[in-house]
């Protein structure tokens, strides 16, 4: 165990009038000059690049199928263009766009893409929140190699431990999605699918930068008859931008694939991560604007998190019209913890050992008819998950030593799920394409706590069924439209529920419920494309925290009421040139309170504006630039629901990377990246809560680094 901690609510300052800026003012005109030249180049030209088909086919995946719209993976049976019949907005990243960005983290790959949020909690820059349409990290359901990912003690997500190298393809699709995904997909799904071997092939990298960074990474790839293999590995360590950012990311995966004949295969997947991160929390306004890298208050509190998980996936054709997907799952999370702060010299610190455990299956038939267009699907899904969790308060003469002396609670949260479903795509007639969908699931939670008292054990039942439907219509050979309507639920996890009686638990919450109306359109010019969807989901029961509710002694976990989200997501891509790829998202959304004493004021940490645009340009003398432009509007505070704490600041954010490759086969890749180019002082999130020192509330922020600088090669054979 290494020292450190963080409790990112636990710092104190003072609170800002609500039109003053949380940092010092600072000229962004370059940056905004850059963001307004790209978004008129990718306007200008055609909309944007959309790869090759087979490196980012919407649908296709060497011989197997996902039909946007199934759990799993199936056979081709259905629609002749299974993208224009899918009523939602999907985006898909193949292998090549995965490479090309250069990305640390799966988080960081996707925050450019429309209606991702992303927010630091803790402060390492590492281990973000990935939010998608304005949910608060909870909304979205993802999956790997389709085995769910979410927590089940709290349904969160440690996304920076998923092998980023070993990925093949990533599939977002958006808007209310139980009748696919099940519970806590309110805003939608990500499936995540790693590679298969081919002809032998292998790569090795190296590189390094500012605050000590230095990565290595490698893998090799094959295929031997009916066997095929693909294997990745890295590994990453950073000095940290801020005191106590310090830590290490390793990764790594295992892929083994067998093509029985017949039409069956079978795959093997192992992932595995683990990262060890201090925690150095928020700062307080005051010490944000004197030095961000700072950490005064918790340089002792860290987080040292374990992933892995295996999945086995089968995949049959059983008839000419019959077909068969099933898989099976296991996966372990660690999670180890120490939080200190500034109330520490009077109540110590809080030491955290957790393990979780999950194994699951879900088993799909599926019955189509090319010729009759029409392609039926359905499954029956379980989940059972627990996890063991034992807590120790740290004495203040020494906050980094848990000791048997301090044991504060030892207990087991569980979650089961249950989940039946059914889908049909109907191509009822050559251009227009009707799906329908169910599906019921059946939650339990259970708390059963050995210390300090058993009496406070605890069990809550949940049921819901979820309903999914929509209507594609190909207007002509590039155009299409489609309309949907999806719901979704998010039941309370035991933590919310039990885990932390008088500390924010509240055993009376209910579900949350949403429901999404959609409205897209498509747009292809050969390797160019648009894509544009209104959407509006509803909430009911939306679970937040309020600082303020009687329920604990410094708040607990409520059912607001109703909340709104509705917006315009705009994506394009497009060749400027023969030499230039151009693309441009824009994201408008509004999130607020729908009844109650906050109606009308803005959910905490939804900006109402995201404007992401960028290039890959090839150069002469075998050089390759690539820059984007990440433009992020205010936000409402963490826990200020009324609005009154202030605003974090709109700030937009200029990343670039130059390779050069001296060899014609580009074997051999030497590049240079440069992340924040000009060096904006911003944070991603902003909280309003007890400040430990005064007992009142204020605002906190968490510093994003500034510019950083990377360097290094690549080796492919």
């Amino acid at each position: 165990m290494r020292p450190a901690c963080g409790s990112a609510g636990t710092v104190g300052g003072s609170v800002p009038d609500s039109g003053r800026s949380l940092f010092p003012p600072r000229s962004l005109s370059p940056v905004i000059a850059i963001a307004a030249g790209l978004a008129l180049l990718a306007a200008a030209g055609a909309p944007a690049e959309e790869p090759p088909r087979g490196d980012n086919d919407a649908i296709a995946v060497s011989d197997v199928v996902t039909v946007t719209g199934t759990r799993l993976r199936d056979r081709a049976r259905a629609a002749k263009d299974p993208e224009r019949s899918t009523p939602a907005h999907v985006t898909v990243l193949g292998r090549g766009e995965i490479e090309r960005r250069g990305a640390q983290t799966l988080q960081d790959l996707l925050a450019a893409e429309a209606g991702v949020i992303l927010f630091d909690q803790i402060g390492d820059d590492v281990s973000k929140t990935f939010d998608l349409r304005g949910f608060g990290g909870t909304g979205t359901r993802v999956f790997l190699n389709g085995a769910p990912l979410n927590d089940p003690r709290n349904n969160s997500l440690a996304l920076e431990l998923v092998p980023l190298e070993q990925l093949e393809r990533i599939e977002i699709t958006r808007g209310s999605t139980a009748a696919l995904a099940g519970g806590g997909s309110e805003a939608g799904v990500i499936n995540l699918w790693t590679r298969r071997g081919g002809p032998t092939e292998g790569s090795i990298s190296i590189a390094a930068g500012d605050f000590g960074s230095r990565e290595l990474g490698g893998g090799v790839a094959s295929r031997v008859g009916s066997t095929d293999l693909a294997l990745t590995g890295s590994l990453y360590e950073t000095d940290g931008f801020r005191q106590n950012a310090d830590g290490e990311l390793a990764r790594g995966a295992l892929d083994l694939g067998w093509d029985l004949g017949s039409g069956r295969r079978l795959d093997l997947s192992i992932a595995t991560g683990a990262a060890d991160f201090g925690n150095p929390g928020a700062l307080t306004t005051e010490e944000s604007r004197t030095d961000p890298t700072s950490s005064p208050f918790n340089t002792l509190d860290f987080t040292d998190e374990s992933l892995t998980q295996a999945a086995l996936n089968f995949t049959a054709s059983l008839t000419a019209s019959w077909s068969l997907s099933a898989n099976v799952y296991a996966r372990d999370r660690g999670t180890e913890a120490l939080t200190t702060g500034r109330a520490a010299p009077a109540f110590g610190g809080f030491f955290v050992d957790a393990d979780t455990s999950v194994v699951g299956s879900t088993v799909q038939l599926g019955h189509g008819s090319s010729a009759a267009g029409n392609f039926l699907s359905f499954g029956l899904e379980w989940l059972d998950g627990e996890t063991d969790a034992t807590g120790f308060v740290t004495p203040p003469t020494d906050l980094g030593l848990p000791t048997p002396a301090g044991l504060n609670s030892r207990n087991t949260t569980e979650r089961r799920t249950l989940g039946l479903y059914v889908q049909d795509r109907w191509q009822i007639s050559p251009r227009v394409t009707l799906t329908a969908g169910a599906r019921y699931d059946s939650d339990e939670a259970g708390y059963r706590e050995v210390f300090p008292s058993s009496a406070n054990d605890a069990r809550r039942d949940f049921s819901e069924l979820s309903l999914r439907a929509g209507l594609a219509w190909s207007v002509d050979d590039r155009h299409s439209l489609y309309a949907s309507f999806g719901e979704a639920f998010l039941p309370p996890t035991a933590e919310e529920l039990f885990a932390f009686p008088t500390f924010g638990s509240n055993p009376a919450l209910e579900p949350e419920d949403s429901r999404s109306l959609e409205l897209g359109w498509r747009a292809r010019w050969g390797d160019a494309s648009i894509d544009a969807a209104l959407f509006q989901i509803d909430t009911e029961d939306e679970i937040v925290f309020d600082p303020d509710s009687p329920l604990g002694l410094f708040g607990a976990n409520v059912n607001i009421g109703k909340a709104r989200r509705r917006g315009l997501e705009l994506a394009a891509r497009g060749e400027l040139s023969a030499r230039v790829g151009a693309f441009a998202n824009l994201t408008l959304m509004e999130a607020e309170f729908a009844n109650g004493p906050n109606a009308g004021n803005r959910l905490p940490l939804v900006p109402e504006e995201r404007l992401s645009v960028g290039f890959d340009a090839e150069l002469p003398l075998s050089l390759a630039l690539r820059a984007t432009a990440l433009y992020v509007g205010d936000q409402a505070l963490d826990n200020d629901d009324a609005n009154s704490a202030g605003r974090l600041d709109a700030y937009t954010v200029v990343n670039t990377r130059l390779s050069w490759s001296p060899t014609p086969a580009r074997t051999l890749e030497i590049f240079v990246a440069a992340n924040n180019l000009f060096d904006e002082v911003y944070a991603t999130r902003g909280i309003f809560a007890l400040d430990f020192q005064t007992f009142e509330n204020a605002v906190f922020l968490t510093p994003a680094p500034g510019r950083r600088i990377l360097g290094g090669l690549e080796w492919r054979f």
